[in-house]
């Protein structure tokens, strides 16, 4: 194989592979990238069995070749390259060594077999749909972080995506918080799936902010996400997701408005003196358009008041201010309406205005 590129081109297409390669598996190859360069092209595949990129980028293909690399050596000596204007030359020499060169700089490894790499798999897709590009990074963002960090319950460590006709929900939930983002789209039927946590973390990585369409291909197993600078196919989770809509059918007694940095930078300024040794939670009493903060641990108290829009009975409630903090950092709108039914039910963040995303809050009970 013998193959020259641009350097940026390389940089970026190995940054977008190298997400997709396995960490300490027990087979060897699944540590490497797939890389073949033919008719004009050079493509770089990673799999790690649960998600799998296919990326390629403009070339000059002077002789056709695969090969495995390290992913680890090669990608770091990528990003080593001096940023000269000139070409990036590869070459793979009959004992199967790979040539990395750009100006004085080059580098020499050792690689595998090509057919010894596992190829992604085919998605003969039975359902589909598109979405915009800036849309579908919102949605990851603003539910991504109340997924569960173990898989103690598998479906709960993965994003829900609940399409039906044309109302489109993602919900991530760990438990104790839950994230809901609605959006419209396109009437492509029903489609419910559950997209492991590792692969929307990616995704959002890769994810650009414009109002291009992304088409996602589904079969009952995995889910192919066709965007412009690569393809990504990941494995989904099995199993049937909570019924997240019966969490938020209480009715509700007060409901306050504030803005949204108010809150954040109060509760905020309570946690300063919680950790994960000390564990403590910070309590809202809620009234007379006030709200009165007070957190205390073995480190010392933080008292703070601030004035809001209140309409319902008051409540003295506790959290854990981790999780609020998370919601309203999340909260890209100027005001919010957080809502309350009793001290121990499930508590409801909202945009003032519209209804495009609902975080929900478990409180903490008061001893």
């Amino acid at each position: 194989m013998i193959v020259k590129c641009k350097r940026r081109d390389l940089v970026y297409a190995i940054s977008i592979s190298e997400r997709a390669v396995a960490v300490k598996s027990t087979l060897s190859i699944l540590e490497g990238i797939y890389i073949e360069a033919k008719e004009g092209k050079l493509q770089f595949l990673s799999n790690n069995l649960e998600l799998g990129i296919d990326i390629s980028i403009d070339a000059e293909v002077q002789k056709a070749g695969a090969v495995v690399v390290k992913a680890n050596l090669f990608s770091t000596a990528v990003k080593k390259l001096p940023d000269f204007e000139d070409d990036v030359l590869i070459e793979v020499s009959e004992n199967e060594v790979i040539t990395l060169s750009c100006g004085n700089a080059k580098f020499d490894f050792s690689t595998a077999k090509a057919d010894e790499f596992p190829r992604l798999p085919v998605v003969e897709h039975d359902s589909s749909f598109v979405i915009k590009e800036s849309v579908l990074k919102d949605m990851i963002r603003k539910t991504i972080y109340a997924l569960a960090q173990t898989d103690i319950k598998p479906q709960l460590s993965g994003l829900y995506f609940d399409i039906e006709n044309d109302e489109f929900h993602m919900v991530g939930c760990d438990g104790y918080r839950l994230a809901i983002r609605k959006e419209e789209i396109a009437d492509r039927g029903v489609m419910k799936f559950i997209m492991p946590g590792k692969t929307a973390k990616e995704l959002l990585s890769v994810l650009g902010d414009t109002d291009e369409e992304i088409e996602v291909l589904l079969t009952p197993k995995n889910a192919q996400i066709n965007l412009k600078s690569c393809i990504m196919i990941t494995r989904l989770i099995d199993g049937e997701y909570l019924d997240y809509r019966s969490v938020c059918r209480h009715k509700n007694t007060l409901t306050i408005t504030t803005k949204t940095k108010k809150i954040l930078d109060s509760i905020d300024r309570a946690a300063l003196i919680v950790n994960e040794t000390t564990k403590a939670h910070v309590v809202l009493k809620i009234e007379d358009d006030n709200v009165l903060i007070n957190c205390e641990t073995v480190v010392g108290k933080v008292k703070d008041k601030f004035s809001v829009d209140m309409e319902g009975e008051p409540i003295e409630i506790a959290f854990n201010p981790r999780y609020l903090m998370d919601a309203f950092k999340n909260c890209d709108c100027e005001e919010i309406k957080f809502s309350f039914s009793t001290p121990v039910n499930p508590t409801m963040i909202m945009p003032a205005e519209g209804d495009d995303f609902l975080f929900i809050v478990l409180p903490v009970r008061m001893r």
